[in-house]
């Protein structure tokens, strides 16, 4: 399948905007479904309309290429986060998106964006903070997200409303960690964060940042959510002020009545081209 089933001119390999779908998911803690993800998304974008009335532009005529997707399913935890980081290392385009997979998956993209950028920071939107040494006996589980990041890059997580007390006293011991919760959320406190990250920055959307009412097809769906004006206002700010390399959304897992769902994380993943295109137009 093809991202918005674009006709052939303008999905080309030299596009400036390429989709990598990922079919992952491993050690789960509650639902199930993630690996599904990125294929549902992909069918729902062929509905979606080329101009984006809200940034006034056309981010498909720069081309936007779908890559094969990785298929990791029955590849254990380590191989998988390796494969994904080398195939991310190796697309050339202005700007990648990848799709799908539970969240372990930004662990891969992360590493992979590391073999070709200096200096970056990671702005996680999620409602958990996923800072566990290990979870399930495992250092690369969902779980482990945030820590593992965090490890090389400064890490803003922005929309918490569910953590564990040991979680909190890592974050309070990691000077690359800050976070930002949901309950005291504003945007002047989301931009006086944001202004002490690089200047670059990758961006990971886990779907259950959103309120369950809006995507309830999730792993962990938690009450308290952001809805969709409040996400483009905060993606507006990032674009905005830093330099963004590429970006994920994932944790997304079509099981009941998706289909409004999968439309709507299709919309995301073109919003996140227009506002690539209306405030970082050159080259990283």
């Amino acid at each position: 399948m093809k991202f918005m089933d674009l006709p052939n001119e303008y999905c080309t390999d030299n596009s400036f905007f390429c989709i990598l779908p990922i079919e992952y998911e491993k050690d789960l803690t509650y639902g199930e479904g993630a690996s599904k993800g990125s294929s549902s998304i992909i069918e729902a974008s062929k509905h979606l309309e080329y101009y984006d009335e809200q940034y006034d532009n056309e981010p498909f005529i720069k081309g936007v290429f779908t890559l094969e997707s990785l298929k990791l399913n029955e590849v254990n935890a380590n191989e998988s986060i390796e494969k994904i980081a080398s195939v991310v290392s190796g697309v050339d385009c202005g700007f990648l998106i990848s799709l799908g997979g539970d969240h372990a998956v930004t662990i891969g993209t992360v590493k992979g964006f590391e073999k070709k950028n200096d200096n970056f920071s990671v702005i996680i939107l999620d409602a958990h903070s996923d800072m566990f040494h290990s979870w399930n006996n495992s250092q690369l589980n969902h779980r482990c997200v945030s820590q593992r990041v965090s490890e090389k890059h400064k890490t803003l997580l922005v929309g918490i409303r569910s953590m564990d007390k040991d979680e909190k006293e890592i974050i309070e011991g990691n000077e690359n960690v800050d976070l930002l919760k949901m309950h005291e959320f504003s945007i002047e406190k989301f931009k006086e964060k944001l202004s002490k990250l690089d200047s670059k920055v990758y961006l990971s959307i886990d779907v259950d940042v959103f309120d369950p009412s809006f995507i309830r097809n999730t792993g962990t769906p938690e009450p308290g959510g952001f809805f969709w004006k409040e996400i483009i206002s905060i993606l507006e700010e990032i674009f905005k002020s830093k330099k963004v390399i590429g970006a994920d959304i994932v944790e997304f897992a079509p099981n009941v009545n998706f289909s409004s769902e999968s439309f709507s994380l299709a919309k995301l993943s073109y919003k996140l081209m227009s506002l690539r295109e209306k405030f970082n137009n050159s080259e990283c």
